[in-house]
């Protein structure tokens, strides 16, 4: 049996966002800084790590992931992530999509990918 994650309020914690990308179409001034530098792309999880990261937490009792990162669809290959991480519960959700992702993401992919978006 493992042990529950408990924060330093001594609550559980069955909840974890977790950034796929530092990347966005939309400069939003409150999230971006003037002269932003992002993350060199090799010094990103893969989207194995992540899958692995992922499915430790929830073996540790986390029950609702939260894709975020400026606009996760823009992560390449994400829903291959995604359809992975379909394979237990909690099915990953992506909070806000932005417009130019949501045009690439089809019916069919909403179908077999996250839920709550």
């Amino acid at each position: 049996m493992t042990v529950p994650l408990i924060d330093p309020f001594a609550r559980a914690i069955t909840y974890l966002r977790v950034s796929v990308t530092d990347r966005c179409d939309f400069r939003c001034v409150y999230c971006m800084a003037e002269n932003m530098q992002f993350l060199p792309k090799k010094e990103l999880l893969t989207l194995e790590e992540l899958d692995r990261l992922c499915s430790t937490f929830v073996g540790m009792g986390v029950q609702k992931l939260r894709i975020t990162g400026g606009e996760p669809l823009v992560r390449r290959d994400i829903m291959t992530f995604f359809n992975g991480m379909s394979r237990q519960p909690p099915a990953p959700s992506a909070p806000w999509i932005g417009c130019s992702a949501t045009c690439r993401f089809t019916r069919e992919n909403q179908r077999r990918g996250p839920k709550g978006i």
